[in-house]
Parts: C-alpha cells; sequence; structure tokens
C-alpha cells in the first residue's frame, strides 16, 4: 500500500468489518421485547452459541434513555447457557429505552456486540409503556360469596395453603354456565373439588412468592368475575407474622458451584461461590452479596467480587464494595467502582449530598522480558546498536485508577434545586514498576543481565536509548467539575434541567507540575515562583504540566520578533446539556440541547459522545385509553463545534413508533418503527486525476485553488433508513397457552460519495414459549436470521440460528429438568480493497478497487444444553448443567462444560 494512505471512511469500516469476520464464530441471538413496561421488572436475555462460563470475563448491558449523553452500564448474569439481566422500573425514564450487549472473552482480542454493527450509534431502541388498566371484568348480580381460606393478604406455609370459597345464590335466578377456579391465572377447576355452592382446591408444590386467586363465572356469551384476592407462600417460620410485616431476620441465599471444563481440548476446572443476604426492619434495610472463583487472576481486573448496601428511608443510602454509582450525565453514570457511594437526603429533601470515592480499575503489573540486543553490522562494522524492553505474554500492565467526587443539591428536586458537582480521577503512579528509560532498569538488574559492561555505560550515559516495545504506560489524572439546575412548574407539568461542567485531562502525570524550565519550554517564561506554588496547590485537584490534553496559551506573532504566549480560555473542555419538558396525562413534549466540547474528558465515563452540538425535539402522545403510544422525534446535531476542523458534519434525524399495548391478552401487542438520519459535510467529491466514473472510488479527494492541486478533507454525505416491527401475541389453544413474539428489522446506509460505504441489513427473530396446563410442561422454541451486506461486495454474511428447549416438573414440582438444543449457521464471504495506480509516485491517481480473490467460510455450531434441579425442600437444592458445543468447519473444536451447584436459601 503505498505511503500508508487509507481514506477514513475505508479506515473505519474496515476495522468494523474485520472485527464481524474475526468473531463470525460467536453469534449473539436475542429477542428483543415488543415493549417495556415501566411499572414491572423487564427480563432481557442472549444467548451466544459456542460459549461456556468459563471463557466470560466480563458481559454488560450498556442502555441510557431519550435523551441521554451516554449510556449506564451493568453487569449481565450466566445462568444455564444464557445471559440474563433485568431492567428494573427505575431504569426506565422518558419513552424510549436504547442498549446494547458487550461480551469480553479471555481468549479474544475482539469483543462480541448485539447489536454487531456500531452498537453504541445503533443500539436496539424500545418503546416505554406506562401501566395499562387490566380489563375490567364484568359482575353477575346474584351470586354472593364468601372467601374462607386464604384471608386475603395472609402469609401461609406452603403446605397450609388451602383454598376454599362459599357461594350463595339462586340457581333459577342466574344465566346458565360454570364456575371457572384460576390460580395465578392458571386454570385450576380440573383438579378442585367443585359442587354448586362450595369450591375448593390444595395445590401442591407451590414456591415462596405471591399469589393470586380468582373466581369466575363463564357462560356462552362472557365471562364474570366473582371475586379475586391475594395471598402469599411464605417460609414456615415466618407463616405466623400476618401480612409479612418487616423483621431484622435476614433472607437469602448461598450457592456453591463445582465446573469441570474441556475447552479446546484443554481440561480444567473451576470453582465458585456466590451468596446474598437482604432484611428490612421498620424503614432500616440492608443487604450484602458475594462472588468468590477460583479463576480469580492479578492479570485481570476483579473477578471476586462483593458488596454491602444500607438504607434509612429516603434520607440515608451507603453501598460499599463493588458498586455502580451515578453521580450525573458528565461524571460516572453506572460504571463499575470498588469503594463507597453514600447518599444523603435531608430536611425534607433540601439537602441532598452524594460521595463517591474508591477504584475505577486495579493495578495490573508489568510482566517485562530481558533487554534485547540488535547490532546492525555493514562490512564486518558495527554501525548501530538497538536496545529493546519487551513484554512477556502481552504483559502491559495498568495503573490503579483512583476516583472521588461528590455532589451537594440544595432544594427539593420536585421543586427547585442548584447542584454543585465535582470528580477526580487519577491514576496512582506509586502503584506499577513502570520503565520509561535505562536509568528505572537499574533497581531491576534481572532485566538486563544480557548486557555488556560496554552497554551499560552507553545506557547510562543515554538513558533514552532504551526502547520500550509498544510504549510505556502513563499514568493519567482528569477532573470534572460544574453545576446543575432544575425545576418544576405548574404542578409538575413543566420541568426545566440543565447541567454545565469543564473537564481537565493530563494524559502524563510523570514529573509533577509545571516547574520554571519546563513551563519556559511550552511559552510560560514569566512564572514567578508564587505562580508556581499555585500550580502546586492545584496538584490536589489535578497536576497541571505540560502534558495537559488541552494548554490555555496561544502564541502570537509566530516567526517574528515580539512572538508572545497569551492565556486563553478553551471551550472544547466544555460540556452542557439543557431540557425543557411539557408533560400533561396524555402527552410530553420535550426539547433538549447539548453542546459537549471535542476535548471535554471523563475517564469515569467513556460513552459520552464529543464533538458535537445541537437540539431534539421529541412529542409523545397517548390514545384510545392509553392503549395506543405515538412518538415523533427530530433531531440536528453537529460537530465541529470549535471550528478546528476544515469541514463541519452535519447529522438530521427524523423517528416515528407506534406501539399499540390493548387491555385484552386476546389481543396482539404491536410496535412499529422509522427512524431516517442523513449526514453531510459539504464536501464535494472531486477528483479529476482517476478515470472517469471512478471519482467515488478515489483515495484522495481534490480541489484546485489559484492552479495549485490540494487535498481535501474526506467528503460524506449518506443517508441511513431503519425500519422495525415486532408483535407479541397470546394464544391459547387447547391446553396450552402459546406467547410468540415476531422482531423484523432492516437498516439501509446509501453512501453517495464512497463507492465501498454502503450497508444493508436485515434481520428477523421468532420466539414462541408455550406453557400446557394439564401437563408440568414449558417448552420455547425460537429462530432467528440476519443477512448483512457491507462495502458492496467487501463483506457478505448469513447467520441462521434456531434453538428448542423446555422444562419439565415432577415429583410435586420437586425435580425440575431442562434442556436446550442449539445451532447456528454461519456463512461470510470477503474482498479486501486494494489501491490501483499504487506502484507510481503520484498519488492524487491512486484509486481503490476489489480484489479479485474471495475468501469465503461456512461452518456451524451445536449447542446442547442439559440439566436438572431438585428440591429437597424449601431451603435445599442440587442443580446439574451440562454444556455441550461442537463448530463443525472450524478445527472440529468440541468442549465440554458440567457443572454441579448447591444452593441454601434462608
Amino acid at each position: 500500500m503505498k505511503k500508508g494512505v487509507l481514506g477514513a471512511a475505508l479506515a473505519l469500516s474496515w476495522v468494523a468489518l474485520c472485527s464481524q469476520v474475526t468473531n463470525a464464530q460467536f453469534t449473539v441471538q436475542h429477542q428483543q421485547p415488543t415493549v417495556l413496561n415501566r411499572a414491572t421488572t423487564n427480563t432481557l436475555e442472549f444467548f451466544v452459541a459456542g460459549i461456556n462460563e468459563n471463557e466470560v470475563l466480563e458481559a454488560l448491558l450498556f442502555y441510557k434513555n431519550e435523551g441521554d449523553l451516554g449510556y449506564s452500564q451493568k453487569e449481565i448474569g450466566y445462568i444455564n447457557g444464557i445471559f440474563i439481566t433485568t431492567v428494573e422500573p427505575q431504569d426506565l425514564l422518558g419513552s424510549s429505552f436504547e442498549y446494547y450487549f458487550q461480551l469480553t472473552l479471555r481468549n479474544q482480542d475482539q469483543d462480541i456486540f448485539y447489536p454487531e454493527s456500531l452498537p453504541s450509534e445503533n443500539p436496539i431502541r424500545v418503546d416505554i409503556i406506562d401501566e395499562v388498566e387490566e380489563e375490567v371484568m364484568p359482575q353477575l348480580e346474584g351470586i354472593d360469596y364468601s372467601v374462607l381460606s386464604p384471608k386475603p393478604g395472609n402469609g401461609l406455609a406452603k403446605n397450609d395453603v388451602f383454598i376454599a370459597v362459599a357461594l350463595f345464590y339462586n340457581i333459577d335466578e342466574i344465566e346458565p354456565g360454570e364456575f371457572r377456579l384460576l390460580l395465578n391465572g392458571r386454570d385450576v377447576t380440573a383438579l378442585a373439588d367443585t359442587s354448586d355452592y362450595f369450591i375448593s382446591y390444595v395445590p401442591k408444590g407451590l414456591r415462596q412468592g405471591a399469589y393470586s386467586v380468582q373466581l369466575n363465572y363463564l357462560t356462552s356469551n362472557e365471562t364474570y368475575q366473582v371475586v379475586s384476592w391475594d395471598f402469599k407462600v411464605v417460609d414456615p417460620r415466618k407463616a405466623s407474622y400476618q401480612g409479612l410485616s418487616p423483621r431484622l431476620v435476614p433472607t437469602g441465599r448461598v450457592e456453591l458451584t463445582a465446573r469441570n471444563q474441556t475447552i479446546s481440548g484443554d481440561l480444567n476446572n473451576a470453582y465458585t461461590g456466590r451468596s446474598f443476604i437482604s432484611g428490612s426492619y421498620g424503614l432500616f434495610k440492608y443487604s450484602a452479596n458475594g462472588f468468590i472463583t477460583s479463576q480469580e487472576s492479578n492479570r485481570l481486573q476483579p473477578q471476586n467480587r462483593y458488596g454491602v448496601k444500607l438504607s434509612l428511608g429516603k434520607w440515608w443510602n451507603f453501598e460499599a464494595g463493588h458498586v455502580f454509582p451515578n453521580l450525573s450525565k458528565f461524571t460516572i453514570t453506572g460504571r463499575r467502582m470498588y469503594g463507597i457511594n453514600t447518599s444523603l437526603h435531608v430536611l425534607w429533601d433540601v439537602i441532598n449530598v452524594q460521595f463517591i470515592y474508591g477504584e475505577l480499575s486495579r493495578k495490573v503489573t508489568n510482566l517485562y522480558s530481558t533487554v534485547q540486543v540488535d547490532t546492525v553490522i555493514a562490512g564486518g562494522v558495527p554501525q548501530d546498536t538497538t536496545y529493546t524492553l519487551g513484554y512477556e505474554n502481552s504483559g502491559r500492565g495498568t495503573f490503579a485508577r483512583k476516583v472521588i467526587g461528590g455532589r451537594v443539591g440544595l432544594g427539593n428536586p420536585k421543586k427547585f434545586q442548584f447542584g454543585i458537582q465535582a470528580m477526580k480521577v487519577e491514576d496512582d503512579t506509586t502503584s506499577l514498576f513502570n520503565v520509561i528509560d535505562y536509568s528505572d532498569l537499574q533497581s531491576a538488574p534481572q532485566f538486563i543481565n544480557r548486557l555488556t559492561a560496554d552497554d551499560r555505560v552507553k545506557l547510562e550515559e543515554n538513558p533514552d536509548l532504551l526502547r520500550i516495545e509498544g510504549g510505556s504506560p502513563r499514568p493519567k489524572g482528569n477532573i470534572v467539575a460544574g453545576v446543575d439546575l432544575g425545576f418544576r412548574l405548574a404542578k409538575n407539568k413543566i420541568r426545566f434541567k440543565t447541567e454545565t461542567v469543564v473537564s481537565a485531562l493530563n494524559n502524563d502525570i510523570y514529573g509533577g507540575p509545571l516547574d520554571s524550565l519546563r513551563a519556559a519550554d511550552i511559552g510560560f517564561e514569566g512564572l514567578n515562583q508564587s505562580d508556581l506554588d499555585i500550580l502546586a496547590n492545584l496538584a490536589q485537584f489535578i497536576i497541571i504540566n505540560e502534558n495537559m490534553s488541552v494548554i490555555p496559551v496561544r502564541i502570537k506573532g509566530i516567526g517574528s520578533d515580539s512572538s508572545e504566549a497569551e492565556a486563553f480560555f478553551p471551550t472544547s473542555i466544555i460540556g452542557s446539556d439543557t431540557e425543557l419538558s411539557v408533560v400533561y396525562p396524555k402527552n410530553t413534549l420535550s426539547v433538549q440541547y447539548r453542546w459537549v466540547g471535542p476535548d471535554f474528558v471523563s475517564l469515569a465515563n467513556s460513552t459520552i459522545r464529543k464533538d458535537i452540538a445541537g437540539y431534539t425535539i421529541s412529542d409523545r402522545f397517548r390514545l384510545l385509553q392509553n392503549q395506543v403510544y405515538v412518538t415523533l422525534g427530530y433531531e440536528s446535531l453537529k460537530d465541529n463545534v470549535t471550528n478546528s476542523k476544515e469541514a463541519t458534519t452535519n447529522t438530521i434525524s427524523y423517528r416515528s413508533n407506534v406501539s399499540w399495548y390493548p387491555i385484552k391478552n386476546s389481543l396482539p401487542k404491536v410496535s412499529v418503527g422509522f427512524r431516517y438520519r442523513t449526514r453531510d459535510n459539504g464536501v464535494v467529491r472531486f477528483n479529476s486525476e482517476v478515470p472517469a466514473g471512478l471519482e467515488n472510488s478515489a483515495v484522495q479527494n481534490l480541489r484546485i485553488v489559484d492552479g495549485d492541486t490540494l487535498t481535501t478533507t474526506v467528503p460524506r454525505s449518506n443517508n441511513t433508513l431503519n425500519l422495525s416491527f415486532s408483535v407479541t401475541q397470546q394464544v391459547r389453544l387447547a391446553d396450552m397457552v402459546h406467547d410468540a413474539t415476531i422482531n423484523i428489522s432492516t437498516l439501509n446506509t446509501r453512501d453517495d460519495v464512497f463507492t465501498y460505504g454502503d450497508a444493508k441489513n436485515a434481520s428477523v427473530s421468532f420466539n414462541v414459549g408455550t406453557r400446557f396446563e394439564t401437563v408440568p410442561l414449558r417448552t420455547q422454541l425460537g429462530m432467528t436470521f440476519n443477512r448483512t451486506e457491507s462495502g458492496n461486495g467487501q463483506l457478505d454474511i448469513d447467520i441462521f440460528g434456531m434453538y428448542a428447549g423446555g422444562s419439565y416438573f415432577m415429583l410435586d414440582g420437586k425435580l425440575t429438568l431442562t434442556s436446550r438444543l442449539a445451532f447456528t449457521s454461519n456463512k461470510s464471504k470477503t474482498r479486501s480493497l486494494s489501491i490501483a495506480n499504487g506502484s507510481d509516485s503520484d498519488f492524487f491517481n491512486d484509486y481503490y478497487i476489489l480484489s479479485e480473490e474471495r475468501n469465503s467460510s461456512t461452518f456451524g455450531t451445536y449447542v446442547l444444553i442439559a440439566g436438572a434441579e431438585y428440591r429437597l425442600d424449601n431451603n435445599h437444592s442440587f442443580l446439574f448443567d451440562s454444556n455441550f458445543t461442537n463448530v463443525s468447519g472450524a478445527n472440529s473444536i468440541n468442549d465440554r462444560v458440567v457443572q454441579l451447584r448447591y444452593i441454601y436459601r434462608f
């Protein structure tokens, strides 16, 4: 490749394509929900064929609500071969929820994502709906009743549950029909003892939890509700406490696991322990959790996790251990931290204080090899000698990264609040033995034992001659500080909030603050001792030296005898977000404006999109008794906010979504989405040096100024159309209840100025879960299809997957057998880009062409998961899980995982 020239568009797209090909063996299957209910806990599941628990380093869900600047994150658990996480009601704000899945494996350089391509820009988006009032069943006059057992709201031991209802009516005065008894929505009439005036039922194998009983009367034309009530099955020790009043005695769970596995022919064992305990007494609540594994390694970030959580009403919250704090949009939002996170809300929420302190990442030591000496000899005479210090087994380390931050808010957030926030992140330079030059090695003779005496003398005289392969880690420092303001008017119908912060980043805090000599090198020749003392005092917040990402100095009069340095405030380090909402019961209108400079950095939140400014308008309204949700959106954003680039890219998006969430379960839940986005930087595609018709394939874009041919920034002009459709339907057929979901999504990007910039993706997924009312069996069947075409022939990927599984309950629910069989087929075709005319010295006439060589791969992944759980009683369970994986067409990899688990509940 001549002169290393690659267009920016090609480089970015090719990296993404290579990443997909590298991880094509691992395919994520996910059935996205049609809608998310704000009033309930929602579950998301991700299945990755060919993955076992030993390979998983970390699985994360990145999520945000409409209008958020960056993503929050939460860890995802790996349970019986499936990655499962929950989305809690407090996570669902605004009108939509966006998320993507990231999986990091121990033996893979590239992470696995869902969606696969640019997930942070094209996440899964799901509408949020509020609780829809359940269908009110009609009442039939003439039937009176008396609930004999259990009394509404009571808590009973499972062996004491006896459902009984006495009925009083005149059979000649009501319409002919029959009574139906339902337990948690399941018709149990056939199992109950029924007569005209008395119905009783003794359920078996009930687990601890909440239950609902409903007695209906069915006629040929209508279903009438006679009575419904709730009760709970509890631990026998608590059954005497009617209503389950809070007690200091905790409840919890302890889980021990032993795993034997063969991965790529390597046999090893792994052992884990997991625990959770919680309790409450009045307003005081507490919980603790822990996880320990034999795979803990000081070469990785912590695998052993633990934490405690305490709270007293709404006034005080305290978390310690591995926590996920949320301080503000621009500082830290859900990033895992080892430390403490506490908040205090007093004087009717007028004073609100939050404080975080801990470690974002722990130290990982450098694993150095000995210094290698290479001498260039010409004509028998040494000409040059290089000294290189490398790393063993990719053993480049990291510093321990500390974080401390806080926020003080004055005023009730439901009325008016003003807040001040600040956060400092800094690497601990003393945590790591880190070699910068030869002088650092003199205290570690084990790395220099191959050096001769002459070599050592030479390096002592010139320590910088020592080269560190791949470079040495550099400690960083960062501070983010700012203010926020919010208020609500007109009985909370008008809501305003704004936040503005500034950041400073030091890319290398070695050497500490500036001294007079180093200050003179960057233009601060006039610093006196008083100025240096100020820098020393500021070092407790951030170390200021020549390695700042932005140095607030302009040099005026360059090239003249009167050049001088002038201080200024760099607006590029500012981040700001403002939102105004008007909220009515059936309509919400919001306008948001954001401005984030290109040099804004938060080391605790890397998902914030920088160098962007613009506004977003969203209008959401509800129709038909809150059963239909309609969302309309418009967004206009631009980069180059500080005019530091040659061109500005404007991005305009139009979005609409309609969701139907009917009251009746017999009707389908439907969601239809549309998004259209254009991007244009106003640069005209021009290159007269390439053959006619190939301008859009040119490596360089040109312009002619005063007869001179100059290169320009890469032109950008493309549009993306994204359509989505999702439907969920519950169907009752004979003695079976089917819950089916279908998702269809298409993404089509057309590039008007680069031949190989187009991309198409189409995906279809189907899932049906079946509950058998007369047989203790639940089954699940699903299929997925995904086709990607990118780069006009560079990459074609076809992925087809299907799975079937089920759970069978035996011995009055004590024994549960589970299984799952999955198959995934991957077919890919790739062609690389090469440069035509690359052999001559004129790079103006270079253009891209597809190579003649076509690479293709086809392989299938087969996964069999089988397991069993035996509940000895309500407290003790024994589980067996197994996972067998075969990959055909990829060196016939066969993996096996077998594990035993013991669970104790109390």
